[in-house]
């Protein structure tokens, strides 16, 4: 029979379960202090990684403050379009920006004055070539809330891009009452015709109802018939030669 090994005499020292617990109780004592040490406001020891800033040029004009111009400039422009619609539409047609140009520099004089303008407003007459670039881009649309976001980026911005990023953050305020006659000139030719010949209340809302549109300019006049007429005399063009042609 084989004999059993005699003991070692170095031997590791059995350790008990609490006494297993107790070390590793001391070692996360340790591990929590050394993290207090490393982050003291708290930080997580693995937190991700931060974004690298974005290289290239800096942006020419911020967004938020060629809004802010674009609303400044649609609301003098709105306010003003009786006294600068018809020259616009013969900008366009001649394709020579000088007559509306002229028609802007007479609206800082005569019309409603703006505040908080951006630069086209201050020297129109220094953009002839931008805004006539504008109105042969098929982007006017006689409308000056496009006018606006074009000219609102000038100088610092071309007009189109201007454009383009306007148009990307959709103008949803109101329109102004004085471009009521101008607006439906443009999108409702006949209504406005047949509104203008109206008489009563009863007439305009007869007319109003002959067309389905969500338009809000057309929705606003529907559900006020009885200032209708008021609203669109508002909007009328200062140019009487104007009048008759529609």
């Amino acid at each position: 029979m084989r004999k059993k090994p005699p003991p070692q005499e170095n031997y590791e020292e059995v350790i008990s379960s609490s006494q297993l617990l107790e070390l590793i109780s001391g070692l996360r004592f340790r591990v929590e202090q050394l993290e207090r040490e490393l982050f003291p406001h708290g930080q997580e020891i693995l937190s991700p990684p931060q974004p690298r800033p974005r290289k290239g040029r800096k942006p020419k004009l911020d967004t938020e403050i060629l809004l802010k111009r674009r609303m400044m400039l649609t609301a003098w422009l709105e306010q003003n379009w009786p006294r600068l619609s018809v020259e616009f539409r013969m900008a366009e047609g001649t394709k020579n920006p000088s007559v509306a140009i002229a028609a802007l520099i007479a609206a800082k004089k005569d019309g409603i004055p703006g505040v908080f303008q951006p630069p086209f407003y201050d020297a129109p007459e220094q953009y002839v070539k931008e805004l006539g670039n504008f109105l042969e881009s098929g982007r006017f649309h006689r409308n000056p809330r496009n006018l606006a976001a074009a000219m609102a980026g000038l100088p610092e911005l071309s007009q189109k891009r201007s454009f383009d990023i306007c148009a990307a953050h959709p103008y949803k305020t109101a329109y102004m009452l004085q471009v009521y006659w101008d607006h439906m000139k443009r999108k409702f030719p006949v209504r406005l015709r047949e509104l203008e010949e109206a008489t009563t209340e009863l007439d305009v809302k007869i007319v109003l109802s002959r067309s389905r549109t969500n338009d809000p300019v057309y929705r606003n006049l529907k559900e006020n018939p009885g200032k209708v007429k008021e609203w669109l005399k508002i909007g009328k063009p200062l140019n009487p030669s104007f009048l008759g042609s529609h």
